[in-house]
């Protein structure tokens, strides 16, 4: 799965204006189980592999420019490493001559300690072990331990408790103490997440030092680009969320003259939920009873019911594994599968000395008590002249989402198309358009279209027509159906004084996004006065 994060602006309105430079069944369901916190990550089973920062590790490693009296620390005292992590022998060292062995500069493998995984938007892995940087004459010794990843929706940053002591004043380091614990040191501008059923793999590119990083090691700013960083570790199974449910073959306006065969089909049934209190299955699974019965209103082993308000006319004994076996292995016995199914049969029929409600019922066998597994299905006879009418009630429908429109234009200020070149006939110049993300995931995805038109460029009380400025449309990264626009030739006839189309998609195209780029051109007379010049742009969205 894969989680983009990029900067960009977002316009609120439907327009934005770019300067153009020139110059520089019948079902019993129990109550279904509460979802869970998420999947346990497995301490010990992966490494976050990741260096910091190459160029810093060449820097230390080969103690650049070193300073008397103190000089540069022996190889192998320079960038050590905090157990249980290591250097990571199969990476590519920052300076190939570092004499320290195994060499200093590697990367590092961190062991994996902990972590939770809701969703690959959601989550947390821990490592533990760490490395420390050491530069004595440059005044400066950096630990950093206990480096995580947490990522929340969808956006990454990596963690760690870091210190900096600074010894004395050396360029932009100023002496005194930085850092802490369960620092957020940077944030990933491309997160990809990928999780199976036991394994969560994650890379991190484009990490870059937060505020709270460039604090804690000062002698970097905010923005600056550090490694990439990659992780792989083992995730426990999500637990099974079991909700016993039963069916019936047949349940309304039975025969009452008549014994009819009813299947009973069940899922969702933990086989080890139920532990016998006597014999014959004492201290082992016991599964459930299935009872065709005429059982009192309140009938439940939960609420206290005693066995005289449970009325029985058929039964069966649905039992898992070993107990299925050890009971014979056939009827009136079946067999409770391992993933919580089973398939039986009860005899239906009138009984009207008894009293309560007819019905198929499940509850705990052998002694337990088990309210999550007490479950009643009426089960009813017909009567002379009774017409039975069947409806289906389909499952509820989600209204489609309406949706949005929304387009952005990265960059900001002018787009410059340089200095203009003498040529035959004209000055011409190009440049490139800021790219423009459009997404769109209306509902009947509508028509849609970016349209642009431009001004007099002007230089003072100079000026030629916008007239002279074309383009070359482009589309990439293209879900949504997007088409890119006729090209424009610089020059000829209004060419982009007229509303022009960048890109559209049609009616009923895919819901998704595109990428809109266009290459610029200018064409304008000798004879034009020199000078800056400058016109405006105005890309317009309709839909």
């Amino acid at each position: 799965m894969r989680h983009l994060s990029k900067a960009g602006s977002r316009l609120g309105a439907g327009a934005a204006a770019l300067a153009v430079a020139l110059g520089t069944g019948i079902v019993a369901l129990a109550v279904p189980a509460q979802a869970d916190g998420g999947q346990s990550v497995t301490a010990g089973s992966g490494d976050l592999a990741w260096g910091f920062k190459q160029s810093f590790r060449s820097y230390v490693g080969n103690q650049t420019a070193a300073l008397p009296p103190i000089g540069a620390l022996p190889f192998g005292q320079r960038i050590t490493i905090t157990a249980p992590a290591t250097f990571d022998l199969a990476g590519t060292p920052a300076s190939a001559s570092n004499q320290a062995t195994p060499n200093e500069t590697l990367p590092y493998l961190l062991p994996v300690s902990g972590g939770t995984v809701t969703s690959a938007d959601d989550l947390t892995v821990e490592t533990t072990g760490g490395f420390a940087y050491h530069f004595p004459s440059h005044y400066f010794e950096i630990t950093v331990d206990n480096v995580g990843v947490r990522v929340s929706d969808g956006v990454a940053s990596v963690v760690a408790d870091v210190e900096a002591v600074v010894t004395g004043d050396f360029g932009e380091w100023h002496a005194g103490t930085y850092g802490g614990d369960g620092v957020t040191i940077a944030v990933a501008d491309d997160t990809d997440v990928t999780l199976t059923g036991d394994t969560v793999s994650i890379a991190l590119t484009g990490l870059r030092l937060t505020d709270a990083g460039a604090a804690a090691l000062p002698l970097y700013g905010t923005g600056e680009l550090l490694d990439n960083l990659n992780l792989s570790a083992a995730v426990e199974a999500a637990p099974t969320a079991w909700t016993p449910s039963v069916t019936l073959s047949q349940a309304n306006g039975l025969d009452p003259e008549a014994t009819t065969t009813v299947t009973v089909t069940g899922s969702g049934f933990d086989p080890a939920a139920n532990i016998g209190t006597r014999p014959p299955l004492a201290g082992q699974p016991t599964g459930v009873y299935v009872v065709f019965g005429k059982f009192a209103e309140t009938w439940r082993p939960s609420e206290g019911a005693p066995s005289s308000a449970r009325k029985v006319i058929s039964q069966k004994w649905v039992l898992p594994e070993p107990s299925f076996t050890q009971q014979g292995g056939e009827d009136p016995y079946t067999l409770l599968n391992a993933d919580g199914t089973f398939t039986t049969t009860v005899q239906v029929s009138a009984d009207d000395a008894a009293e309560g409600r007819y019905g198929v019922y499940v509850f705990a066998a052998g002694g337990p008590v088990n309210a999550a597994q007490e479950l009643y299905v009426p089960v009813t006879f017909a009567n002379p002249g009774d017409v039975p009418i069947d409806v289906t009630v389909p499952e509820t429908t989600t209204p489609e989402e309406p949706g949005a429109f929304e387009w952005t234009v990265s960059g900001t200020g002018a787009v410059s198309l340089g200095t203009a070149v003498q040529g035959e006939g004209a000055f011409t110049a190009s440049g490139a358009l800021h790219q423009v993300t459009v997404t769109d995931t209306r509902a009947g995805t509508p028509t849609w279209s970016i349209n642009g038109t431009v001004g007099d460029f002007t230089a003072g009380d100079r000026s030629f027509s916008g007239s002279a400025l074309g383009w070359t449309p482009a589309v990439s990264a293209n879900t949504g159906g997007a088409v890119a626009g006729d090209a424009v030739q610089p020059g000829v006839g209004t060419a982009l004084t007229e509303s022009r189309t960048l890109a559209s998609a049609p009616a009923g195209h895919a819901k998704g996004s595109a990428t809109v780029d266009a290459g610029l051109g200018l064409r304008i007379p000798l004879t034009t006065p020199a000078g800056d010049y400058t016109g405006v742009l105005t890309l317009t969205a309709v839909g």
